[in-house]
């Protein structure tokens, strides 16, 4: 099995995100601002997947040992490098989690929930408890995510990585520019940055990235390579049912005013 196993596996999925009709109703200012709300947990958990990456194949404590295979740190360290601590759009050093809220405030998007279940966390609350209390769509979706990262099997975790996040990232978020760039060039300058910088790291470097880093991890074995595209598949279907959640919520928005 390769990578292309996978490409030809997820392609229905990917196919069916990339065909949503969410997209259509994004150029509405409320919708926006409900899609927003939504995804910013996606932002976030994002980093929960990467970090896991890190914290088993780079080395995170003291003493500090070698890694054991110095490619797949450095690439694993690269991703973090660009997501954690990317440069703003006026110079400063920023995580792309908080230019996504720094955009929603922008935006008039409540970052109240996104606020709240950090809030939790900080004070000791375990993640799933904290994730319990939200809406369905996003419970649901930080759900899946987290217990890939319980079970711990890295193959599987750079699959939802790769195939579920970076290599979907550039297609989805270039449909949303082209739909509401013209329409609110003002009050989204913060996130048609953020959107530039996914589409420029994940398509020419994040993405390619983040491939090799499932190459490596899975390297000969067939049953490796199985549950990697497992992992993939799991990770749209995630993907595909918080777009719905949300397509939901906006629907209702639009028909309302």
């Amino acid at each position: 099995m390769t990578l292309k196993t996978i490409h030809q596996s997820i392609a229905p999925l990917r196919k069916a995100l990339l065909e949503h009709p969410l997209y259509e109703v994004l150029e509405n200012e409320n919708a926006l601002q409900i899609f927003m709300e939504f995804h910013v947990f996606a932002v976030w958990d994002f980093m929960s997947l990467l970090k896991k990456l890190q914290n088993e194949l780079c080395c995170v404590q003291v003493p500090w040992l070698p890694p054991q295979d110095l490619p797949t740190a450095r690439m694993i360290n690269e991703i973090v490098l660009g997501e954690e601590t990317d440069i703003g759009p006026n110079g400063e050093v920023v995580s792309h989690f908080e230019l996504y809220r720094s955009a929603m405030q922008e935006f008039a998007a409540s970052t109240e929930t996104i606020d709240q279940l950090l809030q939790q966390l900080q004070s000791g609350v375990s993640v799933a408890a904290a994730i319990v209390r939200l809406e369905p769509g996003p419970r649901q979706f930080l759900q899946h995510t987290f217990a890939e990262i319980q079970r711990g099997d890295l193959c599987r975790i750079a699959a939802a990585f790769t195939f579920g996040r970076e290599g979907l990232l550039p297609d989805v978020f270039t449909r949303i520019v082209q739909r509401m760039a013209l329409a609110n060039p003002n009050r989204l300058k913060i996130f048609q940055y953020y959107l530039q910088r996914h589409i420029e790291l994940d398509g020419d470097n994040h993405g390619p990235l983040a491939e090799q880093l499932v190459e490596r991890l899975c390297g000969t074995s067939p049953a490796r390579w199985a549950e990697a595209e497992l992992a993939a598949v799991e990770a749209l279907r995630a993907r595909l049912a918080l777009w719905d959640a949300i397509y939901a919520q906006c629907q209702a928005v639009v028909v309302s005013q």
